[in-house]
């Protein structure tokens, strides 16, 4: 005699089929994205790799840019979160923006797929997804209120930062650069804002501890 199953279990079972295909979805995108070309991705290979029907896509995403934007949300939340708990025993904005600089270039080198992925999704977002734009705007704007950074334009402070670090990162993938290139590239950024050298040097002297590598 089949076993039968109670309103409450079989609501509970469509949840979690729910939230395994959602998985399935992003997971995918990850997949396609997290490679050099990936920015040209279409929901058919999506759904190609995720074995689902077109109309199964939609319903769970209303288009492409959405799975982006959620996927971003998803592969950088949680480690942005860890980034931005250690900044805050940092006692001046140069360090802070240097600690989040070096992981977001360590981490690219470390996780590849991972690097690529944030790429491909700035070419149609906001750079590193809206979570780290936001970040970035407003730490720039202490550095200039606090005095530390030299700069007449929140908004150009930012663009030289985050576009810097967006080339850098790909440098790092598309060819070996030298363990300390990280570190190099905060050293430049920080003197573009002119940043006292002997700050600068403490800024890229911290250790970094091990955080999260989430990817969906």
């Amino acid at each position: 005699m089949a076993t039968k199953i109670s309103p409450e279990r079989r609501a509970q079972i469509g949840v979690e089929k729910r939230a395994r295909t959602r998985a399935t979805i992003l997971s995918a995108a990850f997949h396609l994205l997290g490679r050099p070309n990936g920015r040209s991705t279409r929901i058919e290979e999506v759904c190609g790799i995720a074995l689902i029907s077109r109309g199964t896509f939609y319903n769970y995403f209303s288009d492409i840019d959405e799975l982006f934007e959620v996927l971003t949300y998803e592969m950088s939340h949680e480690f942005n979160v860890a980034v931005q708990e250690l900044m805050r025993t940092l006692p001046i904005c140069a360090m802070r923006v240097a600690l989040a600089i070096r992981y977001y270039l360590h981490r690219a080198r470390q996780d590849p797929s991972w690097g690529w992925a944030m790429i491909n999704l700035s070419s149609v977002g906001p750079i590193f997804g809206s979570d780290t734009f936001q970040y970035a705007t407003a730490s720039v704007q202490e550095g200039i209120e606090s005095g530390e950074f030299k700069l007449q334009s929140v908004t150009i402070g930012r663009d030289m930062m985050i576009g810097t670090v967006l080339a850098s990162m790909t440098t790092l993938l598309r060819q070996e650069q030298e363990h300390d290139h990280p570190e190099k590239v905060v050293r430049q950024i920080l003197s573009a804002f002119q940043v006292p050298p002997s700050i600068i040097d403490d800024c890229v002297a911290i250790e970094l501890l091990d955080l999260p590598l989430q990817v969906p």
